[in-house]
């Protein structure tokens, strides 16, 4: 039997957070909160699209829908049903750096909770009967997420050229072809090959006392023999790999414009420092209608009717800081292009107000709080860090980090990162009629 360790840190987080690693690998996080009879048994597998090669893209999402077809001791859809039954709630999700899956129960079910992820990690059943009509159901989820969306079709290829070395640029859902190709005897290799004690973070966050729910943990998945890992694919990207360009034209009714810089996450960059400079600078630019972008090119100039700014810090390897927006009537996507240039050199030439940067910070963090404030965000939060291969620690530390990005900061990100060699843009434009 391995002992809990105490986190060492000064917040209330890790005062009720308990880590371990069982013997056979399991690294095992548990988070006491008792404000409602409720748990929260989130498990997280090092293994998604990025892990996935050749002809078999798509397989880490095709077998996340299998997780749930039955064990010999939970046949069939019994798993949804016992959900159903007891009040629970359940789903899963299939990423590029994982898969995972949650139970929300009454406490009083946790340990069934448990008893049933153990189960399937090690006793899943792929028979044929189940597969043939699953892969249609998720080739059909494919036809209309990405295929039939001609936004979500577009912006799959636009990561081809904002990835042009990362596993990164692979769809998670995989093309029609590989679903096509996918054959059972491949589940059950990816199967037996992904999903062991030792590729696993169990996160488990509620009404629980830690010493007694890890004795549970140890009871149902104690036994699970560990397997070893085959070495997971590259997610870095080369440096300032140059000016990309692609235009396409689909059935869309507005044209849309996609710009995004290759820049590093906190689990790769050299400074660290620089992704939290990154996230502060994504909120700036849209968080709100009083943000830059907002506030000058939609509501003021009226160059764009909408735009989204995304990055994401804690990924395992390099990230995109991507920008899509469409432009107003009348305004080209050259111009739309421009104008959002415009404001991103501005932020390399002029150091920002220390009241925006002030408010831009205070609203980001406590967002962020917020955010965690319940179960089911803290199992997100503490298992995303985990999984990328970050502590769950940081959770405390996160609002520190943020609140000394200064606007000297913001300046010198900005002009290490927003060149022209870092950067991808793609035009997607109505189809013209055929002649």
């Amino acid at each position: 039997m391995c002992s809990i360790t105490h986190a060492d840190s000064r917040s209330q987080l890790s005062r009720t957070t308990f880590e371990t690693t069982l013997k056979n690998g399991l690294k095992v996080i548990i988070r006491e909160d008792h404000r409602s009879p409720m748990v929260m048994t989130h498990i997280w597998y090092k293994v998604g699209s990025t892990d996935e090669s050749g002809n078999l893209l798509g397989i880490s999402h095709v077998l996340e829908h299998m997780m749930f077809k039955g064990t010999n001791k939970v046949p069939n859809d019994e798993f949804t049903r016992l959900s159903r039954l007891y009040g629970g709630s359940i789903n899963a999700a299939t990423f590029t750096n994982y898969t995972n899956y949650y139970q929300l129960y009454p406490k009083t079910y946790f340990p069934m909770a448990l008893e049933l992820e153990a189960d399937r990690m090690s006793n899943l059943k792929l028979k044929q009967s189940d597969f043939e009509p699953e892969i249609k159901v998720v080739m059909e989820e494919r036809r209309q997420r990405t295929d039939d969306n001609p936004r979500s079709w577009a912006f799959e290829r636009f990561k081809w050229l904002a990835y042009p070395t990362s596993h990164y640029r692979q769809p998670v859902i995989g093309y029609m072809k590989n679903l096509q190709n996918i054959q059972l005897d491949d589940l059950k290799q990816w199967y037996k090959t992904w999903y062991a004690p030792n590729n696993a973070i169990l996160v488990i966050v509620g009404d629980v006392n830690a010493e007694q729910a890890l004795l549970q943990v140890q009871k149902y998945f104690g036994d699970i023999p560990a397997q070893k890992q085959p070495p997971r694919n590259d997610v870095l990207e080369f440096e300032r790999p140059g000016y990309r360009h692609l235009e396409l034209s689909n059935n869309v009714q507005i044209p849309n414009l996609y710009m995004a810089w290759n820049v590093h996450s906190l689990s790769s960059a050299k400074n660290p420092q620089d992704a939290y400079v990154l996230n502060i600078i994504r909120n700036l630019l849209d968080s709100g209608i009083s943000s830059r972008l907002q506030e000058r090119l939609i509501r003021d100039k009226k160059v764009l009717t909408t735009l989204s700014v995304s990055y994401d810090p804690y990924n395992r390897g390099d990230s995109l800081f991507s920008i899509s927006a469409m432009p107003a009537s009348g305004v080209s996507l050259e111009n739309a292009q421009k104008a959002i240039q415009a404001e991103i050199d501005s932020l390399k030439n002029e150091l920002i107000d220390a009241t925006e940067m002030d408010r831009i910070r205070t609203k980001f963090i406590a967002n962020m709080i917020y955010n965690q404030d319940d179960i089911v965000g803290q199992a997100k939060m503490i298992g995303n860090l985990e999984v990328n291969d970050l502590s769950f620690r940081l959770m405390d530390e996160l609002p520190r980090y943020y609140e000394n990005v200064s606007p000297q900061d913001v300046q010198k990100v900005a002009n290490t990162y927003f060149v022209r060699d870092n950067l991808t843009t793609m035009y997607l434009t109505p189809e013209q009629p055929s002649k």
